[in-house]
């Protein structure tokens, strides 16, 4: 049989296969081996083991994981305990807060959408000042010189010297 680093064998693609055959059989047993996580199943689907980054003291905690049997090895220590009311202290916290900051948001939209339509009738009530009068006036003039034609035939004129 031909050497491993010898020139004349398909080396790479007979590697390739091997490698591939060795990998798919190793993840076929693990997945036949291993209960379904949540990251090898739906989003939705429950009974699932949990990922190992998910921290066991937070589904015991909330009660996701139900100890099986008399004897468990999954325990919360008082200390985890505390922290985790804590933490979910702080999120009620800062979810009323959104909360809050959201509804002020939308208020103070409302208010200001209420005040230009206040501005805008208390516009229409006053007399037309001078400077509304002036641009009635302009846009009179401009509306009525619209037929005019401008005869635009000429040669112009030109700035320094003409150069050709």
């Amino acid at each position: 049989m031909a050497h491993k680093n010898s020139i004349n064998k398909p080396k790479i693609k007979i590697q390739s296969q091997k490698h591939a055959s060795a990998i798919g059989k190793k993840r076929a047993a693990r997945s036949r081996n291993v209960p379904a996580t949540k990251s090898s199943t739906s989003r939705n689907s429950s009974g699932v083991a949990p990922t190992p980054t998910e921290s066991k003291a937070v589904a015991l905690f909330t009660g996701s994981i139900k100890p099986t049997g008399l004897i468990t090895n999954n325990t919360l220590s008082n200390k985890r305990a505390k922290k985790l009311t804590r933490n979910a202290k702080y999120i009620a916290q800062r979810k009323e807060k959104l909360e809050i900051d959201l509804m002020a948001k939308q208020e103070g939209a409302m208010d200001l959408d209420e005040e230009k339509q206040t501005t805008k009738t208390n516009e229409s009530r006053k007399a037309p000042s001078q400077l509304d009068k002036v641009k009635e006036v302009l846009w009179s003039a401009v509306a009525d010189n619209a037929n005019y034609k401008i005869d635009v035939e000429g040669e112009g004129t030109t700035l320094g010297v003409q150069a050709f």
